[in-house]
């Protein structure tokens, strides 16, 4: 059976990227930053192994990277109250895209924050009844 892995996204700036998945959004550094000369640096950021980020930044020539217009948000599941979350993250200097609200099944609340490469991040309060 398959089961979801990771996302991996690129990055501007792995210092940066770093520190919001892990000081602002609460995430480990599970690996790195790795360097792959020529290629790639690396960093792995998540709750634990089964599911998490891989960070990377691109060593090779290209064009500046875009946003591209089938990526939608990542989305992480916050361990405390939400608009207190979003205070904490609005006081660190955090882009808050849009505030807390309902979310569209009204079965909680959701919020938009943005990731120091441009990447809308959804924080959804816990699932009621979820086991933690």
């Amino acid at each position: 059976m398959s089961r979801y892995l990771h996302t991996s996204i690129f990055v501007t700036d792995m210092d940066a990227s770093i520190e919001f998945y892990t000081k602002k959004l609460g995430l480990k550094l599970l690996d790195g930053p790795l360097h792959y000369p020529g290629n790639a640096d690396m960093a792995f950021v998540g709750a634990s192994w089964d599911s998490y980020i891989e960070l990377v930044y691109d060593l090779e020539e290209h064009p500046p990277y875009e946003l591209g217009n089938r990526y939608e948000h990542l989305a992480l599941e916050v361990d405390a109250d939400l608009p207190a979350v979003i205070e904490r993250l609005r006081a660190q200097g955090v882009k808050i895209v849009k505030e807390p609200k309902k979310s569209p099944g009204g079965t909680r609340s959701i919020a938009f924050v943005e990731d120091p490469n441009g990447i809308p991040v959804e924080l959804l309060e816990p699932r009621e009844g979820a086991v933690t």
